[in-house]
């Protein structure tokens, strides 16, 4: 669930090794295409040479557009240098930034994934963060894998709302994911949401995208400018694991959620 970035890959790898039993993996499930969730498939295929590469239709045909897959390595590299310079990692993993990335299995709304017998994962179109974001369901544990289809939740609690495709669609997105009975809201950026009732659970995710585009609205009206205010945003929400991207890139997301917000009809 999730592929990553290289260098998390590598991380990854190790842990793996360390497990005493290591089950059989069936399929590298990628939630949406944005580099750091999908960058790490080559390592992964190296890993699990048998495993299909699932995600949405929408991410299928952005994978074959090779200036953005070319793009998306190019960002991975930097991460990549971060994590060396940090000592997160000791020895670069190899990259090859013409490297083709092909989804095996394209899925979409009412896909069921079948892991084994009894165990299974509803596939749910999850747009608003972007076009390609899908959401997985374990119905049998109630656990909701949204990626960033919800936002992220830093090790302070801090959520960062992600609505760089559109703020309505993203806010539908969470009343449509809070419909599913749920116990865990599993994003892939910090902590994991627990609770009792989908209300409780998914409640402050649409709290944090109401507050930051009413603020950021507030702000363009009382005069703000937008490379300032940005900025304020890039400080209050880039944190933990963002750290290790490309700041010039994490900038340029503060900016769509300011972009966002200016086109809310609602």
């Amino acid at each position: 669930m999730e592929c990553g970035t290289r260098a998390a890959v590598k991380v990854f790898e190790e842990q793996w090794q360390e497990l005493p039993s290591k089950p059989h993996v069936k399929f590298l499930l990628a939630l949406h295409s944005h580099f750091d969730h999908i960058c790490g498939v080559p390592l992964l295929k190296e890993m699990f040479p048998d495993a299909q590469l699932v995600a949405s239709h929408a991410a299928s045909k952005l994978m074959e557009k090779e200036k953005l897959v070319r793009e998306n390595f190019r960002n991975d590299v930097i991460v990549t240098e971060n994590y060396l310079e940090k000592g997160l990692l000791t020895i670069s993993p190899p990259i090859d930034l013409d490297s083709r990335i092909v989804i095996d299995l394209p899925v979409g709304e009412g896909d069921t994934l079948l892991i084994e017998p009894g165990l299974e994962l509803k596939i749910i179109d999850a747009p608003g963060h972007s076009n390609c974001s899908i959401a997985a369901y374990l119905e049998k544990d109630q656990v909701m894998f949204v990626s960033d289809a919800v936002g992220g939740i830093s090790s302070q609690g801090v959520i960062t709302p992600m609505f760089f495709q559109g703020y309505e669609i993203y806010m539908q997105t969470i009343d449509k994911l809070k419909s599913y009975p749920t116990k865990i809201v599993a994003t892939a950026h910090g902590v994991l949401a627990s609770g009792s009732s989908s209300e409780e659970l998914y409640g402050p995710f649409s709290a944090a995208a109401r507050k930051v585009s009413h603020f950021i609205l507030e702000e363009l009206a009382a005069g703000a400018d937008e490379g300032a205010l940005a900025g304020l945003l890039f400080d209050r929400y880039i944190s933990d694991g963002f750290k290790n991207y490309p700041v010039e890139m994490m900038q340029g997301i503060m900016q769509i959620l300011i972009r966002r917000s200016k086109e809310r009809t609602t």
